[in-house]
């Protein structure tokens, strides 16, 4: 669903009191315009001390040239641990009044008013939407599993960069991501995470369990993000076909949107093809002769597509590819990749470790069941 939002009130959604709380100050500079930014600092690091969620709020005074620009109240929140202290919960629709109301009281703790009609008619900046899958034991643990997923990069083409030096295992615990200048997708272990980086009271009780062995690493997140409103924007439009600019929080807290969102980027960087070539990939070389020989496959593709498992093997399929765009030109290169996918098609069900795994993935993605706390 949706985990983190920059929720934006213009000028008469918002009143800051004199005895305000944001002191701390900051610049940015650019080419022709600069931005002097107001935020709450002090209060906010001594509530995180107390184990109390607190979100980013700021107050940029924007600048061009010798024009001064209106002020906008900007605030970064993580819904799920604002309403429930951690966000290895998720929220839908019908948390969406008490997650204003909260985000009211805590506003008004530094002396900035506002009201739950005036959250929700705020203009998103930016959306990070997620989903959180609890692993099975026949899986492995959450960091066991994202290990295996980046083996290889995947995404042999889109918009995102796989970036192999992303994949941390320590104090930032295990992810993989992909990233550009408007969007990125990441996949990480949750528990880890919040063992290195929880501070709230209910984080605290979920890190003395991982400590105590209580919990078993099994949740891995996935987490899209759409980070300039402008791109967000256009990729919102595309969804939704009643709004044109300027989404807000009850535009986007529906699960049908979430879903098809989260699904289509699973399936998008984890496409039949890669999973397919993978999963023959991680067979034993007797093995995959034997596999190959019982297909009741032609020659000439058993030999086309054992080329192409230990090319992916040896280089990824992202590197793959790019010794097929090395080697044809033209039309000849979807030629290639489309005979591998009518030969893997004809091969039928691999039995394979990646297979099933990310055939698990995509049925939990389909699914998609909101986790709420028992």
């Amino acid at each position: 669903m949706v985990d983190s939002v920059v929720i934006q009130l213009l000028a008469g959604r918002y009143k800051i009191t004199p005895k305000n709380k944001l002191d701390g100050k900051r610049m940015t500079e650019g080419r022709g315009f600069a931005v002097n930014s107001s935020y709450c600092k002090e209060y906010a690091r001594e509530t995180h001390k107390q184990g109390r969620y607190f979100p980013m709020v700021e107050l940029p005074s924007r600048s061009k040239g010798s024009d001064k620009l209106g002020e906008v109240l900007e605030i970064q929140v993580s819904l799920p641990k604002m309403i429930y202290g951690s966000s290895l919960f998720e929220v839908d629709g019908s948390d969406l009044d008490e997650f204003c109301d909260k985000l009211v009281a805590l506003l008004g703790e530094i002396g900035i008013i506002t009201t739950s009609d005036d959250i929700k008619a705020g203009v998103l900046k930016r959306v990070d939407f997620s989903k959180i899958i609890k692993l099975p034991d026949y899986l492995g643990t959450a960091d066991e599993v994202i290990y295996r997923m980046g083996n290889f990069n995947y995404k042999s083409r889109s918009s995102f960069n796989f970036n192999w030096n992303k994949l941390h295992h320590g104090n930032e615990g295990v992810y993989i991501k992909f990233w550009n200048t408007t969007q990125g997708y990441v996949v990480y272990d949750k528990f880890w995470q919040i063992y290195c980086a929880g501070y709230t009271t209910e984080e605290q009780k979920i890190k003395k369990s991982l400590e105590n062995i209580k919990f078993r690493r099994d949740a891995i997140k996935f987490e899209f993000v759409l980070q300039h409103k402008q791109s967000m924007e256009a990729f919102l439009r595309r969804r939704i076909d009643s709004k044109t600019k300027d989404f807000a929080l009850g535009d986007i807290m529906d699960k049908k949107l979430a879903r098809g969102i989260m699904l289509d980027v699973f399936n998008d960087v984890y496409n039949g093809v890669a999973v397919g070539l993978i999963s023959l990939a991680e067979m034993e070389q007797n093995k995959l002769y034997a596999y190959l020989d019982a297909s009741g496959l032609s020659l000439a593709k058993k030999q086309k597509l054992f080329y192409w498992i230990n090319m992916t093997t040896k280089n990824g399929v992202a590197g793959a590819w790019e010794q097929l765009k090395r080697q044809c030109r033209g039309g000849s290169i979807d030629t290639n990749k489309k005979q591998i996918s009518l030969a893997l098609q004809e091969l039928g069900e691999i039995s394979g470790n990646t297979q099933n795994l990310i055939d698990f993935l995509r049925a939990e993605h389909d699914k998609f069941e909101i986790i709420k706390p028992k």
